[in-house]
């Protein structure tokens, strides 16, 4: 072939036209074929993509039901946190699956309650420390005993500035949230000076802002430390509370999209 043939073949070559394909063909290319997207060189985009974000059902609502989409829109609630997510672009016409990343995006606020409680939960707190805790949410925690006998909280916060902390020789093999046995020869026991020291502290409150009020209840337990009292506060029941808001949190947002399906899950396109 002479070099005037191999030229034109050449311009032939890089000059063919773009050919449209169906889903699933196969097209053979040149290896120095670039491809250029113009779209940000347009007016506006090819379509829409993008994320919304917002605490409030209504907005969510209000934003996927005026969304251009094609069909049902699935929402995935998350299992781990109180979020909702809507795959606006999940079906597009002519397509079996869009592009996936157009999303609406429904997550909760904690309520201070709730933050301050997963905060708390956990955390080893001396004395000190822990008496101006209670101080400070004395208007939101109610204390009580063992048998489920309410304290006054002044009372409470009394008893926890005065306490001490008492390690003995001794065999013990029953436990209680005050009275732990470390071993088969030390035995810690709390006791206060003045006042009641309560086994439990309990709250009314939503834990996310939008769902309904919840009893919630946290356990005392107290420790040693080098002689100081140690303080620390457990959810009771936490597995159980914490599903309970999920699945809540699912029948809220079923109410809010009856059209729509509504799962349990992650989506990851």
């Amino acid at each position: 072939m002479s070099l005037e043939n191999n030229e034109v073949s050449a311009v032939v070559e890089h000059c063919c036209p773009v050919n449209d394909v169906a889903p699933g063909d196969l097209v053979a290319v040149h290896q120095n074929f670039k491809i250029i997207d113009t779209e940000q060189y347009q007016v506006g985009r090819n379509r829409i993509r993008g994320t919304f974000k917002t605490p409030i059902f209504a907005d969510f609502a209000q934003y996927i039901g005026e969304a251009p989409t094609t069909g049902t829109v699935p929402v995935f609630v998350s299992r781990d946190d109180v979020k909702a997510v809507a795959v606006l672009n999940y079906v597009e016409k002519g397509f079996n699956q869009g592009h996936c990343d157009h999303i609406a995006t429904l997550q909760l606020d904690p309520t201070v309650a709730w933050k301050k409680i997963n905060e708390l939960k956990g955390q080893k707190l001396n004395q000190k420390a822990f008496a101006t805790t209670l101080e400070d949410w004395a208007s939101v925690f109610r204390a009580t005993s063992e048998t489920g006998e309410l304290i006054n909280i002044n009372e409470a916060i009394h008893a926890v500035r005065n306490m001490k902390v008492d390690a003995s020789v001794k065999s013990e093999t029953s436990v209680s949230n005050l009275n732990e046995s470390r071993s088969t020869l030390e035995r810690v026991e709390a006791e206060t000076t003045a006042g009641k020291l309560p086994a439990y502290f309990e709250i009314d409150d939503t834990a996310y802002i939008g769902l309904d009020v919840k009893f919630i209840k946290l356990r005392l337990i107290v420790n040693a430390g080098e002689g100081n009292p140690i303080f620390q506060l457990q959810i009771v029941k936490e597995e159980l509370l914490t599903n309970e808001i999920i699945q809540e949190f699912k029948a809220k947002v079923i109410d809010l999209l009856p059209e729509h399906q509504v799962l349990i899950g992650t989506f990851q396109a």
